[in-house]
């Protein structure tokens, strides 16, 4: 699993965190299996003070509903940020200081990377169950396609090549209420 990508079907019209998700699976052990969600932008910024007159800004993405005291990154190079490999070309971690570090020092730039609060977790046979019963489309994408994916409407853009099984639900709103 590590290295695929969970499309939320749906079924899973009901659930708050997981509606319309696309989740990067990063790591799995014996036991679990690590993601973020890629399509959730909280709409706020993480800051750091560089000195009195410098900041920097960095756009903040919910990951899952785990650890949301935590701070994870995605990226596309290791870059010297004590980072795992996911595969090719693309890393995960959470040294944030020394992220702001290679932000600071131009060695990275914002697009390089995408910096998540949380993560979303199961446990091997509790994935393996809800791909089993449909909750999620398991889907392989290059490296240069995950940056791509946290756009807001790419749920609606993925789910649109899956056919029409997701015909009724691609142009539908995230708040189905609305409807």
């Amino acid at each position: 699993m590590k290295g695929k990508i969970l499309i939320s079907s749906p079924s899973l019209l009901n659930d708050l965190v997981f509606y319309k998700s696309i989740i990067l699976i990063v790591d799995k052990t014996d036991d679990d299996i690590t993601g973020f969600i890629l399509n959730r932008s909280l709409n706020q910024f993480l800051t750091k003070n560089l000195n009195s007159s410098e900041k920097i800004k960095v756009d903040l993405y919910y990951g899952g509903p785990v650890s949301s005291e935590h701070y994870f990154i995605i990226k596309s190079r290791k870059n010297n940020l004590g980072l795992i490999n996911i595969y090719d070309n693309l890393y995960w971690g959470n040294d944030i200081e020394l992220l702001f570090i290679q932000l600071k020092k131009g060695n990275i730039c914002n697009n390089d990377f995408i910096l998540f609060e949380g993560y979303s977790g199961w446990n091997v046979k509790q994935l393996d169950n809800e791909i089993y019963n449909r909750n999620w489309t398991v889907l392989d994408k290059k490296v240069n396609e995950i940056f791509g994916l946290k756009k807001k409407n790419s749920w609606n853009v993925q789910a649109k090549k899956l056919g029409e099984k997701y015909s009724l639900w691609y142009n539908s709103p995230d708040d189905i209420t609305l409807n």
